[in-house]
């Protein structure tokens, strides 16, 4: 039984990690830089500035992002945005 719960806490975990990538994604720049930290993460999550921060770290750990100075980040293997109007 303790597998199972163990299984879906990574899942819950793993899920939000997407969903802040996702937020980030849609608040970079053109060039895959999003200015915030932490706490711009809790208050669009309404969760901890230390569970935004939990989440952050791993997401660069990940190479998913990588921090730049104290309240910027980079996307790292940012694909190519559609242009306007493509589908």
């Amino acid at each position: 039984m303790l597998r199972h719960r163990k299984a879906t806490t990574m899942k819950k975990k793993h899920f939000c990690e997407q969903e802040v990538f996702g937020f980030i994604w849609d608040e970079a720049n053109e060039d895959g830089m999003w200015e915030g930290d932490d706490s711009a993460i809790a208050a669009e999550f309404n969760t901890t500035d230390d569970e935004a921060y939990s989440v952050l770290s791993e997401l660069t750990e990940r190479n998913r992002l990588q921090r730049v100075g104290s309240d910027t980040y980079i996307i790292m293997g940012w694909p190519e945005r559609d242009e306007p109007g493509e589908e």
